[in-house]
């Protein structure tokens, strides 16, 4: 069985830091971390440039389609995908592609995402990131209709959660 994992949470609410850890947990298995921030890296070289957006976009969801492929792995779409028309949208064309299709919301407190941004190698500006946190798009019911399953990293333990994930 294939799985798509769609991470969702504001930059510095441990996105990047949970693809690792589902990446460890699953040594035997094949799993596929496709990264905004990696992807941004290698088209300019910085993570933080945003002037090949249409091209980095168009390469993310490919790369979820090619690993799509591996009947028996695990792809996970690290960005924001603080937004519903990229959580949801954006999946429709490549949702076809796996046998479960999963979301992980980062519910954070507002402190600890600011202390965790800052801790990052490359920070988002403090007012920039307070904007994207008031911004951010809770679960809904549309979200709850399209995934097969929404996992919530909150303040509860955090492996517990991971096995619910990668069971």
């Amino acid at each position: 069985m294939n799985k798509l994992i769609v991470l969702s949470g504001v930059p510095g609410s441990g996105k990047s830091y949970i693809s690792l850890l589902i990446k460890d947990r699953m040594k035997a298995g094949h799993v596929y971390v496709v990264s905004s921030d990696a992807l941004r890296k290698q088209i300019c070289g910085t993570q933080q440039c945003l002037d090949h957006d249409d091209l980095m976009w168009a390469m993310y969801y490919e790369m979820a389609k090619a690993y799509a492929l591996d009947k028996d792995g695990i792809v996970i779409l690290d960005s924001t995908n603080s937004r519903r028309m990229y959580r949801i949208d954006k999946v429709k064309p490549v949702k076809h592609l796996f046998d479960e299709v999963d979301l992980v919301t980062f519910e954070l407190d507002k402190l600890t995402v600011m202390r965790q941004n800052m801790e990052r190698d490359f920070p988002i500006p403090s007012d920039a990131l307070e904007r994207l946190i008031d911004e951010y798009e809770h679960v809904n019911d549309e979200d709850k209709e399209f995934f097969d399953n929404i996992f919530t990293i909150d303040d509860s333990y955090l492996n517990t959660v991971i096995d619910k994930i990668i069971k």
